[in-house]
């Protein structure tokens, strides 16, 4: 009896001992990577080079990213890069405090080094891999950068021309486990300090709300102008059908989008509107919508 009181609490003790020091699997933090900060990446896009455990409850890894850029040139006609491929035809905007702070190492990218036989409305390989370390704060030579593929994009009634670059990025990151399992706690590239994937999205998503509320304004006051020179608001349900109203004789833009890529709404009849934006979550009647009204 004693013999079997023994083996189940030597089990117990194993069992207890084999989730407390349950580490981290490369395979689990392929799948966190894969879905941190709210991005949705294909499995295969992510080969976790080296990972260790710094405690019971902690982790590093090294990981390599292919990762999707869009470049598009400035009014200067010089390229830069403007946003990442987050998911399935979504895309995150290098915001403008990154953009600013990059500006200087990626005007080291636009001397005629980085020229090639490339159509002009192509960056050359070499240009888009400096464009990508500046961003990322590599240091050339590094293989932390490579570039797999850079090609032409096309979108409609563009101004500027457009390319998308296909990469390989070297990603450092950290993880923590709680009760509810493992999560990515910070990352880091090249030479800059590590950050909280919440923290990114927070602020970009703070950028945004301020970008749409500034958009809303402006088709709000083209809606006053419209009213005072008609008697009456634009009467539709259908934000498309209010910028056909407006533009250009009220809004000198068109607008359409709202900064999370998704349809401005629109109600209005001859006294009164409502213009709001789904915000963060991309669903009507949230707490994250943005409002603007005929009563505010």
């Amino acid at each position: 009896m004693r013999v079997v009181i023994f083996l189940r609490l030597g089990l117990l003790i194993l069992l207890v001992t084999g989730d407390v020091r349950a580490d981290l699997s490369a395979k689990q933090a392929r799948k966190l990577i894969t879905r941190m900060a709210g991005i949705e990446l294909p499995g295969g896009a992510v080969w976790v080079k080296k990972i260790s455990s710094t405690s019971n409850s902690s982790a590093e890894a090294t990981a390599e990213i292919n990762a999707i850029f869009r470049l598009s040139t400035n009014t200067q006609g010089l390229w830069r890069v403007t946003e990442l491929r987050v998911g399935q035809d979504r895309w995150e905007e290098l915001g403008p405090v990154a953009a600013l702070h990059t500006e200087t190492l990626s005007s080291a990218c636009d001397g005629p080094d980085f020229s090639s036989r490339r159509p002009a409305t192509e960056p050359s390989t070499k240009r888009a891999r400096c464009l990508l370390a500046a961003v990322l704060g590599v240091q050339l030579p590094s293989d932390a950068v490579r570039i797999k593929n850079v090609s032409t994009l096309e979108l409609p009634l563009a101004s500027r021309p457009s390319a998308v670059v296909e990469s390989l990025i070297t990603v450092e990151l950290r993880f923590a486990r709680d009760k509810g399992g493992w999560l990515v706690t910070a990352l880091r590239t090249g030479n800059h300090d590590w950050v909280s994937p919440e923290i990114l999205v927070a602020s970009a998503n703070e950028a945004k709300r301020m970008q749409a509320r500034e958009e809303m304004d402006a088709m709000a006051r083209a809606l006053a102008r419209f009213r005072s020179e008609r008697q009456s608001y634009v009467v539709s349900e259908s934000q498309a059908v209010l910028v056909d109203y407006l533009s250009p004789r009220f809004l000198s833009r068109v607008i359409r989008l709202d900064p999370w890529r998704e349809p401005y709404q629109y109600r209005g009849d001859r006294d009164t509107f409502v213009l709001r934006s789904l915000g963060a979550d991309r669903k009507e009647n949230t707490a994250d919508d943005i409002v603007v009204s005929s009563h505010l």
